[in-house]
């Protein structure tokens, strides 16, 4: 049988280490205060900002379901664990500064018309940020722009690091995109590419680069032919 969610309307969180567990929610969530924990819950609304923002402070969000915002998961410091975010009208995450997306599925996306729908998205220039053991799957979205999307067009530059390793992209125009910020304004040093996998669905090819970047062991799912940035 499975569990039972209590429902509850949008949340402000100001309290530090609260828990937030077994719960249904329709509306975003701020957080406001450090150490806070969403688990075991689901978070729902109705296509407009990020279904989780972090203002101050920070979040675990763990074995939840996020769906029918504009996107995922917004701001620094947070981490998520086994995560199915789908359903969103922009991207999946916005992915900053100390922040870790692990074990999680992004995938069937609807993003509105015109929208620049990205699985994960990095727009600044982060720094401690980790994309682990996740499944983005961007061939399910229609009109997809790519499953990983870093271009630091907000600046400012930044040491990175960025690591990326053991994930499977899949979808897009170019599946993955890593280039710099601001028509070569502002770079993220540091980032690395480690034992990722692709499907073929992409319109242009599975990655495009214009900077540089650390790429080991990238292969096609289907065959372990190498990738090459």
């Amino acid at each position: 049988m499975g569990t039972v969610l209590r429902q509850v309307a949008s949340l402000r969180v100001t309290q530090a280490n609260t828990l937030l567990s077994g719960l249904d929610i329709t509306g975003g969530i701020s957080i406001e205060a450090p150490g806070v924990v969403i688990e075991k819950s689901r978070i729902h609304g109705s296509g407009s900002g990020n279904a989780v923002q972090v203002r101050s402070g920070g979040v675990t969000i763990r074995d939840s379901e996020i769906y029918g915002f504009e996107n995922g998961i917004g701001g620094d410091d947070w981490q998520a664990y086994r995560v199915n975010i789908h359903s969103t009208s922009g991207d999946g995450v916005k992915l900053g500064s100390d922040t870790v997306l692990a074990d999680s599925w992004i995938h069937d996306l609807t993003p509105d018309s015109g929208a620049h729908a990205d699985g994960i998205q990095v727009q600044s220039g982060v720094v401690n940020a980790v994309v682990r053991n996740n499944v983005i799957d961007m061939a399910t979205t229609k009109s997809a722009n790519t499953a990983m999307f870093v271009a630091p067009d907000l600046g400012p530059s930044s040491k990175g690091p960025l690591l990326v390793e053991g994930n499977y992209f899949d979808g897009g125009n170019y599946t993955v995109q890593v280039v710099d910020g601001n028509n070569g304004q502002y770079f993220i040093d540091d980032i690395e590419f480690r034992n990722n996998t692709w499907g073929r669905e992409s319109n242009y090819g599975p990655v495009r680069t214009n900077v540089p970047l650390t790429w080991v062991n990238n292969t096609y799912a289907d065959t372990g032919a190498a990738i090459r940035p």
